[in-house]
């Protein structure tokens, strides 16, 4: 009987859990939205949506444009990665200690 609820338990969360949403696109507003398929972003975004989901065997992989933006976004992102490491570092260091 246990066994039985957690079984059921498990599958239910497995159903419950929210998909991860796989095209980001903007409307007329400046509103950034994310949907999960291209065919449930409005008809005049379609063309604009990028994909935002995983790449890999199966799943379709960057494009050139976004590629080009990568490039440009993973030195910055290196950068503010470090220095928010050696804030919390300078931080913890600074700290009274207890």
């Amino acid at each position: 009987m246990l066994r039985l609820l957690v079984i059921a338990l498990g599958l239910g969360a497995v159903v419950a859990m929210p998909v991860a949403a796989q095209y980001r696109y903007t409307n007329d507003k400046g509103v950034t939205k994310e949907a999960e398929y291209k065919v449930d972003v409005p008809e005049p975004y379609r063309d604009a949506a990028v994909w935002i989901g995983p790449t890999g065997v199966g799943k379709p992989g960057l494009s050139d444009d976004q590629r080009k933006i990568k490039e440009r976004w993973d030195p910055v992102q290196k950068k503010a990665d470090d220095a928010r490491k050696a804030a919390e570092a300078e931080r913890l260091r600074m700290a009274p200690a207890r």
